[in-house]
């Protein structure tokens, strides 16, 4: 039986799935694919979980190219940490283009 929270999740009877507003799924003011980030955005990013923006001068299409290394050779105590909240919003953004794609190409 599915828990509370997640039958709060449904949209509406008079909502529409293709009209979902897809902010819920945001856990913060930054676009939810991190691909699409800017420098500043990455700086934002960087800065709120402990490091310096000023390290990654760099678009989120870099952050991709990193290895778990180089986030630790960037910050030190958390750069692993930086590293592994990456590639979960990352995955999440990979799963939600392959969750549309597939809807789309189901009601064609």
């Amino acid at each position: 039986m599915p828990s509370q929270a997640r039958c709060d999740r449904v949209p509406p009877p008079h909502a529409k799935w293709d009209s979902l507003d897809l902010r819920v799924l945001q856990e913060d003011d930054l676009p939810l694919d991190p691909r699409s980030w800017g420098r500043a955005e990455v700086g934002s990013w960087v800065s709120r979980r402990g490091g310096l923006a000023e390290r990654f001068p760099m678009n989120g299409k870099a952050l991709c190219l990193m290895s778990p290394d180089m986030f630790a050779a960037r910050v030190p105590r958390h750069g692993h940490a930086l590293h592994q909240d990456f590639r979960r919003r990352l995955a999440k953004a990979l799963a939600l283009q392959e969750l549309i794609e597939k809807l789309s190409h189901s009601h064609k």
